[in-house]
């Protein structure tokens, strides 16, 4: 079977194998190495203390858990592959899957759960047009990508209102980062504003970073919005700080983990950064929080979120006693479900994405400022 043989070749499986005699499994699926590999760790890590907590207190409607965690390096072919394998798989009984981590064709992907009948969570944000497909055994936790650029721009009415926005970006569409450029344009255009916006592509720029960073300020752009690739982004902010200093600069957390920090040095200090909100103020999430933190995690990463998607699966299959497919995305659809789940920002392409929350980091750490 030349699919299977090509598809095993290419992507990292590893199964969790907690007890042998497990019954159902999960699939999560995320990157393992390069750049988004801290954001596979944490997907992975979150879900394993789930359902290694469901194990302990007896498994899940009779039936113990096993895991596979699943490496689609976030590219097309293997991302489609991936979801084929996972609903030809005969020697498991696929109960959900969480992920991907990547938007590589969603919509597509999504098509084959449907299709086969397997519940899918995605624990973090995903396009736009992702969130508008509405399957019913589908949940997305977080909402859209497309959400930061309302709330950047309400941060922006409110505190730089008048001054020259540039939004430099990688256009590649698995990023989803056109989205956000999409909705920002709409919010500009909306208010009367579409004059102090100007876009550049991070990833296709003529020159390099310098040459960018220039073309910026000849243009007087006085913030700019950074959204690529880890080095990408890193590597451009440092050159328009040393172009301009005077620049006030945004970008994604993500972005920004404590290596591209160091390397930064100075030309960190003072910038603005757009983060996914934690739940360690949660009143809801309380008796999860106490269980992560005996465990030695803080809900700051994706831990969190993927560690919720299981905890949310799990709790609507106790609901209708089984893992029934219908039954659970009736249940997913439930006002119970919706009112129980809400604070954890539960988004089924008909309610409100989750807001982002904004820092600056200063003086080596980071201040939420709204």
């Amino acid at each position: 079977m030349k699919l299977a043989s090509a598809f095993f070749a290419g992507v990292a499986w590893a199964i969790i194998s907690l007890p042998a005699y497990a019954d159902v499994t999960l699939a999560v699926i995320a990157p393992k190495a390069g750049e988004y590999a801290q954001a596979g760790a944490e997907l992975f890590n979150g879900a394993r203390l789930a359902l290694q907590e469901i194990n302990d207190n007896g498994g899940l409607n009779g039936e113990r858990l096993d895991m596979l965690t699943i490496d689609d390096r976030c590219d097309d072919r293997l991302a489609v592959s991936t979801a084929e394998m996972l609903t030809l798989l005969k020697s498991k009984k696929i109960g959900l899957v969480v992920g991907p981590y990547c938007s590589n064709r969603f919509d597509e992907i999504a098509d084959i759960y449907d299709k086969a009948k397997i519940f899918q969570i995605v624990p973090t944000t995903v396009a736009y047009n992702a969130a508008n497909l509405d399957k019913k055994g589908q949940i997305l936790l977080l909402g859209t990508k497309a959400q930061m650029s309302g709330d950047f721009f309400k941060f922006y009415n409110r505190n730089f209102a008048g001054l020259k926005v540039g939004f430099v970006y990688n256009d590649k569409p698995e990023k989803g980062y056109a989205d956000v450029a999409k909705s920002l344009y709409d919010e500009f255009r909306r208010y009367g504003k579409s004059e102090l916006l100007k876009f550049y592509f991070l990833n296709r720029e003529q020159g390099g970073v310098y040459d960018l960073a220039r073309s910026l300020k000849d243009d007087d752009i006085q913030i700019v919005v950074v959204l690529g690739e880890e080095d990408e982004t890193v590597n451009f902010i440092d050159a328009a700080k040393e172009v301009n200093s005077h620049l006030i600069v945004f970008t994604n957390k993500s972005l920004l983990n404590p290596n591209a920090l160091e390397k930064m040095g100075k030309a960190a200090e003072g910038i603005y950064v757009m983060a996914l909100p934690g739940l360690k103020d949660s009143l809801m999430f309380t008796e999860n929080l106490v269980n992560l933190r005996l465990l030695g995690i803080e809900p700051q990463g994706l831990e969190v979120y993927s560690y919720v998607a299981v905890k949310l699966w799990g709790d609507l299959a106790k609901q209708v006693k089984g893992f029934d497919y219908d039954k659970l995305a009736k249940a997913a659809n439930s006002v119970q479900a919706q009112e129980k789940w809400s604070e954890f920002l539960m988004h089924s392409g008909r309610t409100k994405s989750a807001k982002y929350i904004i820092e600056m980091y200063q003086k080596g750490e980071f201040k939420q400022v709204y």
